[in-house]
């Protein structure tokens, strides 16, 4: 029997510090997302305001509000995104959304 496998079974616990670049990078991929997709909101709501008085906030946004939460949503329940570890999760979620922001970015350009 190797010495290291009952020192793995019955020694003490060590904590582990894995994922913490992994959590850096999500973090990362996320506030970029997030103020990409603010900037986008602002500026919208500002062009509407511009056109002069409105009701409100223009239905022609809600599927695209509803395109970038379902994104996430949907990559969060498939088998293979469940398996990972959470920050892993939040890195694939963080790289999604913040793919779907940049093209809407170049897309207002």
């Amino acid at each position: 029997m190797n010495p290291d496998t009952y020192a793995t079974l019955y020694g003490p616990a060590r904590p582990r510090r894995r994922g913490a670049g992994v959590a850096v990078a999500a973090a990362a991929l996320w506030t970029v997302a997030l103020v990409l997709l603010w900037g986008l909101g602002f500026l919208a709501l500002w062009g509407e305001a511009d056109r002069g008085p409105t009701d409100g906030i223009p239905l022609r946004w809600a599927p695209i509000c509803l395109a970038v939460a379902a994104v996430p949503t949907a990559l969060l329940c498939t088998p293979t995104v469940r398996r990972l570890s959470v920050p892993a999760r939040a890195l694939v979620t963080g790289l999604a959304v913040c793919s779907i922001a940049v093209g809407l970015v170049v897309r207002a350009a």
